[in-house]
C-alpha cells in the first residue's frame, strides 16, 4: 500500500486540538488532516472544492497520521503502529499494564489476527508478553533488534503541558491563566542507533497525473505552513515528505475490519456494521475571537479509531458549518479501514 511520512524536526510540537486547549490528541485525525488540505487547495492552489471533489468522487481517500519510528540513516522501513483494536481480550495477565498499551506494531497486529475469533470478536493474545516503546507502543522483540528491554524507558514522542497568559480579552482578570498542552516529537539513542518518530499516513489514490502532482504539492506547502494550533509560533511544521510502500494487507473479502480512521456512518445500514467501536464529540470552536455561540461549529458524534467493523463501510463527509454565515466547513468522517 501507497503511504506518505511526515517527518517533523526533532523536538518539533503539534497542538492538535480534541476537547480544549489543555487537551491535545495523539494521532494525527483523518479531519485535521483533511481540513489542512482543503485549506492549502482553497489558498495556493486550485480551490477547496477540487480536493473535496476527489473524495466525495472516490479517488482519494486516506488514512489519520499513524505513529511509525524511523531508524536515522537506514534505509529498514518504517516500524509502523495501529491503533489497538476494541475488542474482547480473553487472557490478559496484567490489567493495568495491557490498559496502557494504545498501539499495536505490524508484527504483534499479524499476531493478532493469528489469535482473533472474528465470529465472537474475541482475542485470547495476551499483549503483555512482549516489549514496549515508551508504555504504549507495543512490538515484537524481533522488531527491536538487540535489547529490545532498552526501549521500555524511550519514547519518540511526549506531552507538555504549559500555562499560559491571555492577554488581549475582555473576560475577568482571573480568567486570564490558561494551560495548553502540546504533543512533542523527540529523537533517542538505543544500542548506538538514533531512532526518531514520524507520522505515516496510508494512501488509496486513483488520481491523474495532473491531479497527484496538485495533492503532492499541498503536502509540501502544508509541510511548511505547518498543521494544527499554534502555527504562527513554530508548531505543526515538518521537515521531510517522504514516499514509502508498506506490505498491508488489503482483501476486500475479510470477515472483520480494523477502522483506522475516525467514521462518520453514512446511514443506518452502515452503522449496524459496526461490531465494537467507541464514539467521541468533534467539532465546535469559535470561528470568531468574541466566540459568538450562533459562530461556532456543529459538533458531531463520529466513532474513534480502533473501531471494528463487519464490512468496509464508506463513511461520508458532514456539513458542520454554523446556521448563520456564509462560508461551508466541512468534516472528513469517511471510512478508511484495513482487513482483521
Amino acid at each position: 500500500m501507497h503511504a506518505i511520512l511526515l517527518i517533523p524536526h526533532n523536538c518539533s510540537q503539534f497542538h492538535l486540538g480534541e476537547t480544549g486547549l489543555a487537551d491535545c490528541s495523539d494521532l494525527l485525525h483523518s479531519d485535521t488532516l483533511f481540513s489542512a488540505l482543503a485549506n492549502v487547495y482553497e489558498f495556493a492552489l486550485s480551490g477547496a472544492k477540487t480536493f473535496i471533489d476527489l473524495f466525495l468522487n472516490d479517488k482519494l481517500t486516506f488514512s489519520p497520521g499513524l505513529f511509525t519510528m524511523l531508524k536515522k540513516g537506514s534505509q529498514e522501513p518504517p516500524l509502523l503502529f495501529f491503533p489497538k483494536p476494541a475488542v474482547t481480550y480473553s487472557n490478559v495477565t496484567d490489567r493495568k499494564h495491557h490498559k496502557s498499551i494504545k498501539f499495536l506494531s505490524q508484527g504483534v497486529m499479524d499476531e493478532f489476527r493469528k489469535s482473533f475469533d472474528a465470529q465472537k470478536c474475541v482475542s485470547n493474545l495476551d499483549l503483555t508478553s512482549w516489549p514496549l516503546i515508551g508504555n504504549e507502543f507495543l512490538c515484537l522483540a524481533d522488531e527491536l533488534g538487540r535489547n529490545p528491554e532498552a526501549f521500555r524507558n524511550r519514547s519518540f514522542l511526549g506531552f507538555i503541558t504549559t500555562p499560559k497568559i491571555k492577554v488581549h480579552t475582555t473576560i475577568q482578570d482571573n480568567d486570564r491563566l490558561y494551560h495548553e498542552t502540546t504533543l512533542k516529537f523527540n529523537s533517542f539513542s538505543v544500542n548506538g542507533e538514533k531512532y526518531e518518530g514520524a507520522y505515516c499516513v496510508l494512501l488509496k489514490a486513483d488520481l491523474t497525473v495532473g491531479e497527484r502532482q496538485e495533492f503532492f504539492a499541498a503536502l509540501r506547502i502544508m509541510a511548511d505552513e505547518g498543521i494544527g494550533g499554534q502555527r504562527s509560533s513554530g508548531k505543526g511544521q515538518f521537515r521531510e515528505i517522504r514516499e514509502v510502500d508498506i506490505d498491508i494487507p488489503c482483501s476486500e473479502q475479510a470477515a472483520t475490519y480494523l477502522g483506522l480512521s475516525i467514521v462518520s456512518p453514512a446511514n443506518g445500514d452502515e452503522f449496524d456494521a459496526l461490531e465494537r467501536y467507541e464514539l467521541f464529540v468533534r467539532g465546535g470552536g469559535s470561528l470568531g475571537w468574541r466566540g459568538e455561540a450562533e459562530k461556532h461549529r456543529k459538533q458531531a458524534r463520529f466513532v474513534k479509531e480502533g473501531s471494528v467493523m463487519r464490512r468496509n463501510i464508506a463513511g461520508t463527509i458532514l456539513n458542520v458549518s454554523p446556521d448563520i454565515g456564509d462560508g461551508l466547513i466541512l468534516r472528513n468522517g469517511k471510512n478508511f479501514a484495513i482487513p482483521i
